[in-house]
């Protein structure tokens, strides 16, 4: 007899939703093939100048061992004396687990690599973490389309640029005091206390530096595409610096698998007003996309279920008060 499994409210679960986006990537390739970009595309792959694609590798390798840094620095502030090695699985699990989900939201999936009594807290790390690279995307593409638009509009897009930084830096100060509410019930307080606990730890330098580190991504990720659109044909590196932010933000549109289809065509439709051939704009966006997300979640897939050989038993023994944290590391856990 043939069952069904139900969701928690006991609907059948939506599997359509991925057969339509599965179906919407087909109907992009079938749409590419018959208006003969497809052939263009594969034909200037074949012709790419490999030292162009090799110098991207390179800086791909760079831009995952500051990833990896900058996690480690934050998870260090909860779990002192955590293995720099247990940062690397934690970051290539989560990737793998991102790459299958929309908006990549399955990296929240690093807290996994944790025992069950620090999973919260690392949640709320990653977070942190996550924030600052959408604050680093907001701010480039901000202060990029400053660039290009009108005066009357520059001031406000700077402003609002350097606003997604701030309220980064606000999250160890005000998080903890919006889990700690009265008004929420006393059950959900408690339940929160390992996650507040978690954000009063990091001091603003703390995510200072975890901001600086992800705009420092983003610029080497701008440096990363014009790269490899160099390898097909010579661009303005100003074109890529205005559309990569813009590219990179469809990411959160979950549309397609992985946001194939949806990010080559946000590439292609800004920058073919700069002049850059369709097939180095797909190709660009589709190399980035191998070297930065693939290759890593390739790796990652190893590490899936895999803990971090922390105890057990690790627990807040009890909140950590917000705006005093000293500038020595907590003991907020033990071990």
């Amino acid at each position: 007899m043939t069952t069904t499994t139900a969701m928690p409210d006991g609907r059948p679960p939506r599997r359509w939703w991925t057969v339509v986006r599965w179906l919407l990537l087909l109907a992009l390739v079938v749409f590419l093939a018959r208006s003969g970009h497809l052939g263009g595309v594969l034909a200037a792959l074949r012709r790419a100048e490999r030292h162009w694609i090799a110098l991207a590798l390179l800086l791909g390798g760079i831009m995952l061992v500051i990833r990896a840094a900058k996690w480690w620095v934050l998870l260090r502030r909860v779990l002192p004396g955590l293995p720099v090695a247990y940062a690397w699985r934690s970051l290539l699990g989560g990737m793998a687990l991102g790459l299958l989900t929309p908006g990549r939201i399955g990296e929240v999936g690093r807290a996994a690599a944790f025992p069950p009594g620090a999973r919260l807290a690392v949640g709320g790390l990653f977070l942190v973490d996550r924030s600052a690279d959408v604050a680093a995307i907001a701010m480039a593409a901000g202060f990029g389309t400053a660039a290009v638009a009108p005066p009357a509009w520059r001031g406000w897009l700077i402003l609002a640029g350097l606003s997604a930084g701030g309220l980064v830096l606000a999250l160890p100060a005000v998080v903890p005091v919006a889990l700690r509410w009265e008004r929420l019930p006393e059950p959900v307080r408690t339940r929160l206390a390992t996650l507040a606990a978690a954000f009063a730890a990091l001091r603003r330098r703390d995510v200072a530096v975890n901001l600086l580190a992800s705009i420092v991504l983003m610029a080497l990720d701008v440096v990363s595409l014009y790269v490899l659109a160099c390898a097909f044909e010579p661009v303005a590196f100003a074109a890529v610096a205005f559309a990569f932010p813009w590219i990179l933000l469809t990411n959160l549109v979950p549309v397609t698998p992985a946001g194939l289809g949806v990010r080559e065509g946000t590439a292609v439709a800004l920058l073919h007003t700069y002049g850059v051939q369709v097939a180095t704009a797909v190709n660009a966006t589709l190399l980035l996309f191998v070297i930065n997300s693939v290759l890593p979640a390739l790796f990652g897939w190893r590490y899936l279920g895999q803990r971090a050989p922390v105890s057990s038993g690790c627990q807040l023994e009890k909140p950590i008060g917000g705006a005093e944290a000293s500038s020595t590391p907590p003991t907020a856990y033990r071990h």
